[in-house]
């Protein structure tokens, strides 16, 4: 997947990251990972920045809204500066295999 050109600005020492999960049936439930890659063109996404997690929709119908997650750090293996590129990736992994991915 190419990378993003809609870039923002986000703090060094981490920030908020807010998702609306992929949703198809079959999807109740599924694992959202988190990862930055750094560069301009990152040559992997290598460092995860919060550990997976699990969703749970209420049924197998689109899921009810966006996840927030307030405070994301930077991985402690990690030190950046003001300017440094980096692309942060959203993958979804569903119960039965097939993964989402976001950059």
């Amino acid at each position: 997947m190419a990378t993003s050109k809609n870039r923002t600005y986000w703090p060094v020492g981490g920030g908020a990251v807010a998702l609306q999960p992929g949703w198809f049936p079959g999807h109740s439930t599924a694992l959202i990972y988190i990862n930055i890659g750094l560069g301009e063109v990152p040559e992997n996404m290598s460092h995860p920045v919060v550990p997976p997690f699990q969703i749970t929709g209420p049924t197998n119908n689109p899921y009810p809204g966006t996840i927030c997650l307030p405070q994301v750090p930077l991985p402690p293996n990690i030190s950046v500066k003001p300017g440094d590129m980096a692309t942060i990736q959203v993958v979804e992994a569903a119960k039965h295999g097939a993964a989402l991915y976001n950059v």
